[in-house]
């Protein structure tokens, strides 16, 4: 399919490019395109939840068999103002039978809603014990003042670790929420810096937080919080006193990476398995919403843009974290139609660089990986490291979706992404069969086993 935008040729692949990866399974997800994906195991049954980019909702898919996933249902989250319009559930948890998912704000430049919707930001819990497929709700946790909840961690047990907000503060930081009684969840303790605190300003606007310090990812490992904290940089902070949360060490990361035009400056953020490690990310952007012709605003023209990557950071020495390695750039595959890098899509300069990589851990359906790191680089597709020298991380496999034929999510001035068609991944999971788990943003979910000889553990 060839399309003409301007003096320039739009190549769309209609078929997916791999390398050490072969795809197994697909589902549509009823046309609602996934973002954060959680599992649990049920018996002998394997379920995948997903929360949604830009719908209100979430689809449950059962993978036990990975080859013939069975969509269960979409469910519709719950609509808090008259207008149905604006409200985010991008973000979910699953562990020990609760289902935790998170609840915001709507960016109108990035899903393309109506502007200043209201929206009811926090998180909500649910039993999927009783019944995987009909998720109950138990209660909730309301963070007010600001875009809600991000990118947070629940592994089981008493305690979750979200991205939250709160009234008299700018943006998301670290909120401990106590779930003894799931049916009335409390805060236990929380962790900011003292630039976060806003005494008589507006709250930052979604889209303005981006330039000042919030926690964008949590993670959690032996009572150490890793914390993806943009514009302050790589925190780990000793949560064993949740009431108390205390900064360990702060390894700065933007500058020199990250931030301009790229989504957090400071990403992702986890422990590799039970070596002195820490992988940590800053984020690039979609690259539809890029033509090189806007002059204001999101999406606006790239004229310089700071390296985005993923960095390994040594952590044997918790007050003295370092950076040892920079990964390599992503290879571009033969057959790649956008051009010759992945900085310039279509001779239109983006953002480039990663989004999320595989952090979940310390739940059974998820595989145990310290040898292998994996990332959903956007449009350059899925990527798998070895990282079994952690001081030469190496690319060992890719895979690049398709190009989408249709908007499954657009505004009502058909404008929100003028930039190239091309095919971006977002998010991606492995459970503890080695099926690896794949979103994207206009298209569904991809479901792929990995073929390099020495296996993904």
């Amino acid at each position: 399919m060839i399309l003409r935008e301007e003096d320039i040729f739009v190549i769309l692949r209609k078929e997916p490019l791999m390398k050490n990866i072969r795809q197994i399974g697909f589902d549509d997800l009823n046309g609602k395109p996934a973002f954060q994906m959680a599992m649990q195991k049920v018996d002998d049954r394997y379920y995948l939840y997903t929360a949604s980019f830009a719908h209100n909702g979430w689809n449950i898919v059962e993978v036990t068999d990975p080859e013939n996933p069975r969509n269960v249902k979409w469910i519709e989250g719950p609509w808090f103002y008259d207008i149905k319009d604006g409200q985010a559930t991008m973000k979910i948890q699953v562990a020990d039978g609760l289902m935790i998912t998170a609840h915001g704000s709507q960016a109108s430049f990035l899903m393309g809603c109506e502007e200043n919707c209201p929206s009811w930001g926090g998180i909500m819990i649910w039993d999927v014990k009783t019944d995987p497929e009909t998720p109950k709700y138990l209660g909730k946790f309301e963070c007010p003042g600001g875009q809600g909840v991000h990118r947070s961690f629940y592994s089981g047990g008493r305690y979750a670790y979200i991205t939250g907000c709160d009234e008299g503060f700018a943006s998301f930081f670290l909120r401990i929420i106590d779930l003894q009684d799931p049916t009335n969840p409390v805060e236990a303790g929380h962790f900011y810096v003292p630039e976060q605190i806003e005494k008589d300003a507006d709250d930052v606007k979604f889209g303005d937080h981006l330039f000042h310090p919030f926690v964008h990812a949590v993670t959690v490992k032996d009572d150490i919080a890793y914390l993806a904290y943009s514009n302050v940089g790589f925190v780990m902070v000793d949560v064993h006193d949740k009431s108390n949360p205390k900064m360990i060490s702060k390894l700065p990361i933007n500058p020199v990476f990250g931030g301009d035009a790229g989504g957090a400056p400071v990403h992702t953020a986890y422990p590799l398995g039970d070596r002195p490690f820490a992988i940590v990310s800053t984020e690039g952007e979609r690259s539809r919403y890029f033509d090189g012709i806007k002059e204001n605003g999101f999406g606006k023209k790239v004229e310089y843009q700071a390296m985005n990557t993923i960095l390994m950071v040594e952590t044997g020495v918790v007050k003295q974290p370092r950076v040892i390695a920079v990964f390599p750039y992503p290879e571009v595959p033969e057959g790649y139609t956008h051009g010759t890098n992945f900085n310039f899509v279509d001779s239109v300069r983006v953002p480039f660089g990663p989004h999320n990589l595989f952090d979940a851990f310390g739940v059974d359906v998820y595989q145990k990986l310290d040898q292998k790191v994996l990332c959903c680089y956007f449009h350059a597709g899925l990527r798998i490291f070895d990282v079994s020298d952690p001081f030469v991380p190496k690319e060992v496999a890719y895979f690049l979706p398709p190009d989408p034929e249709k908007m499954l999510f657009d505004n009502k001035e058909h404008n929100l992404m003028p930039g190239s068609p091309i095919a971006i991944t977002e998010d991606v999971l492995v459970d503890d069969r080695e099926n690896i788990y794949i979103s994207t943003q206009q298209d569904g979910l991809y479901i792929l086993r990995y073929t390099g000889e020495e296996g993904l553990h």
